[in-house]
């Protein structure tokens, strides 16, 4: 699906959305959020856009609606590019990094916007420019451990392994009883081979929340028993 079909179907909904003979609105923000998202999901992304933009036009303050507008450019970026068409594969791209500034803009905390917006970088092949976002995250956003992990994985992917070691230990320095910053620093012992490390660490993730994603998994790998609460 083209740019101009896009900004059609876009402009056609708002239309249809703001005007009802009274002029008043036929949705509420809930009801405009629920419709993108089922058509997010069924990979209807350009009318899912224009449900998200009518969303943020319901209320303008939610980075919401913006942060899933850029969602669904990314997912044609990435068709695009798998349709070898390059030109509208970036096109695509530079919305998504346009509506995850936006998201951003509304909420400057709004830790996935910021990922999406590493992701939208890395999409468009420029990998400098995702570690500046997560610099940028990191310092000032907040020291929360999420935007640190955010940071350790730019700078495992750049292969920067101190950096990214560096980065997910301060997320657990700051946030100890935080699971996910116990599991990817494991998880990078892992990757790095380093299995005594890797394991105190997943174990800890498991002890505080014995479904984290990939923990078990990780564990069992390693040929580590979970250990139980009452066995410590």
């Amino acid at each position: 699906m083209d740019v101009r079909r896009v900004a059609a179907i876009v402009a056609i909904a708002c239309a249809l959305q703001t005007f009802t003979g009274c002029g008043k609105p036929t949705s509420s923000y809930q009801d405009l959020m629920r419709e993108g998202l089922t058509e997010y999901d069924s990979g209807g992304y350009a009318e899912a856009i224009a449900m998200f933009k009518n969303a943020s036009e319901a209320d303008r303050e939610r980075p919401e609606p913006s942060y899933y507008i850029g969602l669904c450019y990314m997912k044609m970026a990435d068709r695009q590019f798998r349709e070898d068409d390059l030109p509208g594969a970036l096109r695509y791209c530079d919305r998504a990094l346009g509506a995850f500034e936006a998201a951003v803009g509304a909420f400057p905390g709004y830790a996935r916007a910021v990922q999406g917006k590493a992701d939208a970088y890395k999409l468009k092949g420029e990998n400098q420019a995702a570690l500046r976002v997560a610099n940028w995250a990191a310092a000032y956003v907040g020291p929360q451990a999420k935007m640190l992990i955010l940071k350790g994985r730019q700078y495992a992917q750049a292969g920067d392994i101190d950096n990214a070691q560096l980065s997910f230990k301060q997320a657990v320095s700051i946030e100890d009883a935080n699971p996910a910053a116990h599991a990817e620093l494991g998880l990078f012992y892992m990757r790095c081979g380093n299995r005594p490390k890797a394991i105190e660490h997943l174990q800890r993730a498991y002890d505080l929340n014995p479904g984290a994603p990939e923990v078990l998994a990780a564990l069992a790998k390693l040929g580590a028993t979970p250990r139980t609460p009452t066995q410590k």
